[in-house]
């Protein structure tokens, strides 16, 4: 009975170490916990149904999101204190990854995809002349 207590002990000791060290490697790059799955299916999944992609397109562009989110989280960490650097390596990426997608998508899939970044990227103007009810 005691070799298997000694043996268990050893076991949960071993994965409680394993555990740790992991957490500890968050710790130190919080920048690489990376991005959920879900958040990458659904950044696809509206490009795909906005675009009408086939599947394969949808397969390549699934990919070069994955590698799109990851470089953005990992330039958020890496230059969290110089917003103007931050700026400039995603604007980087952006312009990768539209490269990237001028490969994978046909012209007029690209042209609406654009115009949807385009849209994006403008700030919503608000009505502040005072026009509301009150």
């Amino acid at each position: 009975m005691k070799p298997i207590l000694v043996a268990l002990l050893l076991l949960i000791g071993s994965v409680e170490a394993a555990s740790a060290q992991k957490q500890d490697r968050h710790a130190e790059l919080p920048g690489t916990s990376g991005f959920s799955v879900t958040h990458l299916q659904e950044v696809t999944r509206q490009t795909c149904n906005s675009l009408r992609l086939n599947e394969a397109q949808y397969i390549r562009l699934r990919a070069v999101n994955q590698i799109r989110l990851t470089r953005l989280d990992e330039i958020a960490w890496q230059y969290k204190d110089d917003v103007v650097e931050q700026q400039a390596r995603i604007s980087e990426l952006e312009s990768q990854y539209e490269a990237e997608c001028s490969r994978i998508l046909t012209p007029s899939q690209l042209s609406v995809l654009r115009s949807e970044q385009r849209r994006d990227d403008l700030p919503s103007t608000a009505d502040t002349t005072g026009g509301g009810v009150g």
